[in-house]
């Protein structure tokens, strides 16, 4: 059976690409996009929408069709021998962790280990989470559900050149487990962690950038300090917050270094974004939730988690993912936050 999907959906951005490919890979299942990216400024698919589709297709067999930079409309069918390693090779600063994403959806319907080696692409890039706030946030949380990944960095990469060298190991489960995180709790501590490329180690980039996101925040409570000066292709920084709580939640935020920003700057937008977490009672940041819509509906039981606020993201994957699976989704306002919670059939 063919199914046709319009990716000018919700807010038509790369993750309806993602979500849809993964999901229809993992079932086999015949499928044509249309309209890729078709409102953005950049339409159809970029290098990281690509590599995500080839990391996808050497894992399921499927051929496709159309799969080009700046297509709009590609088909997906004919499936061969599935594998369990994939190596792809990102050639701009794309994300890593969305290209990484997409092989997460597919092995959450998949019990054996997979493995993906990424070549080129970004740790630290625009418009995404910081391999830090996905490994200390969104990773955490799904070992609650059952779901180890493990990520190993040989090289970092930047914005605008990329270059990173990175691979990600899915590791088998049996199955995946529901989730309830609508307390936020008490916080416990904070891991800062301050990452820069070696090329700024004598301005003192990663000090400067950690530094002046303490002396803002003021916080009482345990802060660890993660400085990092790492091999990349080219200059660049980011600085990621990672709040842990007494429930057992955690909750991140992430900036970009850039060319025309001070590092001061950059711990101060890293403050405002992390003020605006601890004031927030919900449990998941607004970031993750999106990210945990797909495992949510996969699940074997049902699952709730409180957001701050609904992103057009997470308003869109909650539409895409009923179109996949027989998941119900409810959303309530209450408390001063939103409360997502899905039903199995």
């Amino acid at each position: 059976m063919l199914t046709v999907l319009d990716c000018s959906m919700g807010e038509g951005g790369g993750s309806v690409v993602r979500i849809s490919v993964a999901l229809a890979a993992a079932a086999s299942s015949s499928l044509k996009l249309i309209n890729i990216r078709s409102n953005r400024s950049n339409p159809g698919l970029r290098a990281q929408h690509l590599e995500a589709i080839n990391a996808l297709r050497q894992l399921s067999g499927f051929e496709i069709a159309g799969a080009e930079l700046g297509s709009k409309e590609v088909y997906i069918h004919q499936y061969g021998k599935r594998r369990n390693e994939a190596a792809v090779h990102i050639n701009t600063a794309g994300s890593i962790s969305l290209v990484a994403q997409a092989v997460q959806y597919y092995a959450l319907n998949r019990e054996v280990e997979i493995g993906l080696n990424i070549q080129g692409g970004a740790t630290h890039g625009k418009w995404a989470p910081s391999i830090e706030f996905i490994t200390n946030v969104t990773f955490k949380i799904l070992e609650k559900m059952n779901k180890v990944i493990d990520v190993k960095i040989d090289r970092h990469g930047f914005f605008p050149k990329g270059g990173a060298q990175s691979c990600f190991i899915f590791r088998p489960h049996d199955r995946i487990l529901p989730l309830n995180l609508t307390e936020k709790g008490i916080l416990e501590e904070i891991h800062i962690f301050s990452t820069a490329s070696s090329h700024l180690e004598k301005r003192k980039v990663a000090e400067r950038q950690l530094d002046s996101f303490v002396k803002l925040a003021k916080s009482t409570v345990n802060a660890v300090h993660h400085i990092n000066y790492v091999d990349s292709i080219s200059p660049g920084s980011g600085l990621t917050v990672v709040n842990q709580y007494s429930t057992g939640t955690s909750k991140g935020c992430f900036v970009q270094g850039e060319k025309l920003l001070t590092a001061e700057t950059v711990g101060k937008m890293c403050w405002r974004q992390w003020k605006s977490l601890e004031q927030d009672s919900a449990a998941v940041d607004i970031h993750t939730a999106d990210q945990l819509i797909v495992p949510m509906a996969l699940a074997e039981g049902n699952s709730t988690i409180t957001t701050a606020r609904l992103t057009n993201h997470t308003k869109t994957n909650i539409e895409l993912i009923q179109k996949f699976t027989h998941a119900v989704f409810k959303v309530n306002k209450e408390n001063g936050h939103y409360l997502i919670s899905v039903k199995q059939p």
